[in-house]
């Protein structure tokens, strides 16, 4: 995280929308203690929380729509070391395409336009292994309450908020041999 300070503080003087210290600390406990190998990213940016999610080793797949944050997120992947392909689109037709191709996820993080949460939710579901985790950023936001709502009462997901900031979700893909309490 020491090394991401100057990236922080660049991006919140350039008012880009970043997970930030607190959360980028607790994030980046989370895929120590997961270790997930493979990583989706719903929400690029200029990369700061790609660079958390990549740390440990994992490759990530990560979704921008804005050309100029991923070619910015491309140079910051680079010079942190992160195995990161980034992919310009925009994320619910993203996620589609890779439903289509099967494509399977240890951990997949979305921080992208709020609206689209919920739409995407069911497709992220298909994406991510079973034991496999879906965080989600800014649950709080008003925009995220039906996504919030879904994730909390989903028969296929164990969720935990975690009251950082605007919050965030924590959810647990279960097996068919689970039952939700």
């Amino acid at each position: 995280m020491g090394q991401l300070f100057t990236l922080e503080q660049q991006s919140l003087r350039r008012r880009i929308p970043i997970i930030g210290r607190e959360k980028g600390a607790w994030l980046l406990q989370k895929v120590k203690e997961l270790q997930p190998k493979i990583i989706l990213e719903l929400g690029t940016a200029n990369g700061y929380s790609g660079c958390i999610l990549g740390s440990q080793g994992a490759k990530l797949l990560t979704i921008e729509i804005n050309h100029a944050m991923a070619e910015e997120a491309a140079i910051n992947f680079s010079r942190y070391g992160i195995n990161a392909k980034i992919v310009l689109g925009e994320g619910t037709t993203i996620i589609k395409e890779l439903v289509a191709e099967k494509q399977l996820f240890d951990l997949i993080f979305i921080d992208f336009a709020k609206k689209e949460y919920l739409p995407v939710l069911e497709g992220c579901l298909l994406l991510v292994k079973t034991g496999g985790v879906i965080i989600a950023d800014n649950i709080s936001m008003a925009k995220c309450q039906n996504f919030k709502a879904a994730v909390l009462h989903h028969h296929k997901l164990r969720t935990e908020i975690i009251n950082i900031g605007d919050g965030l979700s924590y959810s647990i893909k279960l097996g068919d041999g689970f039952i939700q309490k």
